[in-house]
């Protein structure tokens, strides 16, 4: 057909046709798993279990040892989740090929690709509990980069140089930001907060290594009389010791004294079900999390859910203004430029990350298809037998109470480490580089 031939009507025609073609390569993923070799989400769980740890890229490695060639048993889960070949192919298949810059929808490429990410964004959304009081972020390296864009749309976080000058000439001690951390956060969520404009209020442990409730109700009780805005920001889950957090205790009491309540999931998040529920007196005004820890999440983002309560920036430019964030640009003035008003969009300048937001929603996908409580259970299960065996063993220490609640983490404190790492060859990790101080 010449370009004389091509009408409006052939045009309007060619556009449902594309529709319709679009709507065939849906990810479908409230449908179960992507992989149609999978078995049904109603079959039983040993049997899907066999089949993605048949999935699982490494699975069957080796590694050289002093003692020859030994199968790898992987050991690092709160670290880094491990690939899944069907995902991969799925990429690589049903992406890849027909990827497209999603600041366009008037091609094929660009219009597929926006509805897959729109879609892959709303599972996850919808996977946490999200809704339209909320805004998904997605941010970067993983929780360090959610955190850090936590602080950017509170306002408070700037250059580290800035810091002392911007303190001591431009905010007033009753602006300034108070946040409450606990006892056993990771350095994303302890070193970022003392580097911004907040004070910092370090909370202990009671006498049965918990965070200490009591002397979080002290602290809140003094600053809610200053004024000053507050926020607590909480690991859910030690990544050290696999000690969980009673998250909506801290959240409730966090509420009662009119400040937010922000927890860190990253080190549990691939094992219990994570429900927002913003708005509520027990509910989390925000959560991050890092899907690259969950199984077949790697290179996937860091994911910032925050209730729009919480957003500061409302009256301001964006935290990263470009592409894809303004309505209006003025060329000579630059007073005159209009962001757009939807947090979700306002604060995702430039490309999107199209194939890890993807893989972070088939992550997920993984996680619905066992479903939490037979993950949690299985946790709960591994958890036991390896602590009644650890704690009789004489020439090793087990850290934090072994009496409470845990997920599968376990620090330990090993006498003649080095024969320990000859003989057996661990691949688990060995020093605190990203735990406590």
């Amino acid at each position: 057909m010449s370009p004389a031939q091509y009408t409006k009507e052939n045009m309007v025609e060619h556009q449902q046709q594309l529709a319709r073609k679009i709507n065939e390569y849906s990810m479908l993923l409230s449908d179960g798993i992507v992989d149609r070799d999978a078995p049904k989400s109603d079959t039983c769980v040993e049997a899907k279990l066999r089949w993605l740890r048949s999935q699982i890229i490494g699975g069957f490695a080796e590694i050289q040892t002093p003692f020859g060639s030994r199968k790898l048993t992987y050991a690092d889960h709160t670290a880094s989740g491990r690939c899944l070949r069907y995902i991969e192919e799925y990429i690589i298949q049903n992406l890849l090929p027909f990827y497209g810059n999603t600041h366009t929808s008037d091609n094929y490429v660009g219009d597929r690709t926006m509805k897959m990410l729109h879609e892959a964004t709303e599972f996850v959304k919808k996977c946490l509990g999200g809704t339209q009081h909320d805004a998904l972020l997605f941010c970067g390296s993983g929780t360090t980069a959610a955190i850090k864009r936590l602080q950017e749309v509170l306002g408070i976080a700037v250059p580290s140089i800035l810091k002392e000058k911007i303190l001591n000439t431009c905010i007033g001690s009753e602006e300034r930001w108070v946040v409450f951390v606990g006892p056993y956060e990771h350095h994303s969520n302890l070193l970022s907060w003392r580097q911004s404009l907040a004070e910092v209020i370090e909370i202990g442990l009671d006498k049965e290594g918990m965070i200490d409730i009591n002397d979080l109700k002290a602290r809140l009780e003094f600053y809610q009389g200053t004024g000053r805005p507050m926020l607590g920001s909480f690991s859910a889950c030690s990544n050290v010791t696999g000690i969980c957090s009673d998250t909506r205790s801290l959240a409730r009491l966090l509420h009662e004294f009119g400040a937010f309540a922000c927890f860190d999931f990253a080190a549990i998040g691939p094992y219990v079900e994570i429900d927002i529920r913003s708005g509520a007196i027990d509910g989390y005004d925000a959560i991050t999390l890092s899907p690259h820890k969950f199984l077949g999440g790697r290179g996937s983002p860091g994911i910032l859910l925050m209730n729009k309560a919480l957003y500061q920036l409302k009256y301001a430019p964006p935290s990263t203004c470009g592409g894809g964030t303004i309505n209006y640009v003025n060329f000579f003035d630059e007073q005159d430029t209009l962001y757009i008003n939807d947090i979700e969009e306002r604060e995702d300048a430039g490309t999107p990350q199209i194939i890890q937001r993807v893989k972070a929603a088939l992550a997920f996908q993984v996680k619905e298809y066992i479903k939490c409580e037979v993950i949690a259970k299985r946790e709960h299960d591994y958890i036991e037998r390896a602590l009644e065996r650890l704690v009789k063993l004489s020439n090793v220490w087990v850290l934090g109470n072994t009496k409470v609640e845990r997920q599968g983490d376990v620090g330990l404190s090993v006498e003649e480490r080095a024969i320990l790492y000859l003989e057996a060859q661990d691949r688990v990790r060995k020093g605190p580089s990203l735990k406590w101080p």
